[in-house]
């Protein structure tokens, strides 16, 4: 065991020295058995608070009575280095960051008592024109870090999005809304019959998506739907991308 250690250390140390790799946002160099971003610029991600997780359910989430609990790690701001930091995982193929920041959300979920009754975790899935562009799901990432922090049973296949609907960017509430709208189906309903759910995206801005998300999961039989994100828009500007 400790030879295959000592190697796979050497193989690393080879790696740093012969393709250096650097945190993505301040260019500061990271060791490659870590991920692409260093502790400072984590910790510089514009963090939620309560009040304002509190502010987007009720105004973004709670009147249609399909999702009953949200949590937000963090806020997306525009230009903000939350926003650089996941354009590089689902544009530029900086995979690692999202077990990262799925980690990091676990450690919050935790904390949280109505996490404890979630039986099955369960990322917003993309079309499979959309993953084989990106070559990966980012949610599904995010889940999996979650899922090394809290050992919550997750599910990546038990629903699918059935229709490559356009981007939401530039649309508004109710476009949004009719883009998505049977855009999905359950294909493995004994598996999330009678279940507490919690879906998993990596930004949240109006709840178009995962509203239809837990419509569907409901109609096939699920017993309660929560959610968890990333990150929320908190001012709503539909040009941004995310």
């Amino acid at each position: 065991m400790g030879l295959i250690v000592a190697s796979k250390n050497f193989f690393f140390d080879l790696l740093d020295f012969v393709f250096p790799n650097f945190c993505i946002l301040c260019n500061k160099k990271v060791l490659r058995n870590l991920f692409s971003i260093c502790d400072d610029c984590l910790n510089s991600l514009e963090m939620s608070n309560q009040k304002d997780i509190d502010e987007f359910y009720y105004h973004n989430l709670a009147s249609y009575k399909l999702i009953i609990n949200f949590y937000s790690k963090y806020e997306f701001v525009k230009e903000g280095n939350f926003q650089k930091i996941i354009h590089q995982l689902k544009y530029n193929g900086k995979s690692k960051i999202g077990l990262l920041l799925g980690q990091e959300l676990g450690k919050e979920l935790l904390k949280h008592k109505w996490f404890e009754e979630i039986d099955l975790v369960i990322p917003v899935p993309i079309h499979r024109f959309k993953k084989l562009q990106r070559g990966y799901n980012q949610s599904s990432l995010i889940v999996k870090g979650i899922n090394s922090t809290t050992k919550k049973v997750f599910n990546e296949n038990a629903i699918k999005r059935i229709r490559n609907t356009q981007t939401q960017t530039h649309l508004g509430l109710h476009e949004r809304m009719e883009n998505v709208k049977d855009a999905f189906k359950v294909v493995k309903k004994d598996e999330i019959f009678n279940k507490k759910i919690l879906i998993v995206d990596d930004v949240c801005t109006t709840g178009s998506t995962v509203h239809e998300i837990a419509r569907t999961l409901l109609d096939a039989g699920a017993k309660e739907i929560s959610l968890a994100t990333l990150a929320f828009v908190k001012e709503k500007d539909f040009s941004i991308k995310v």
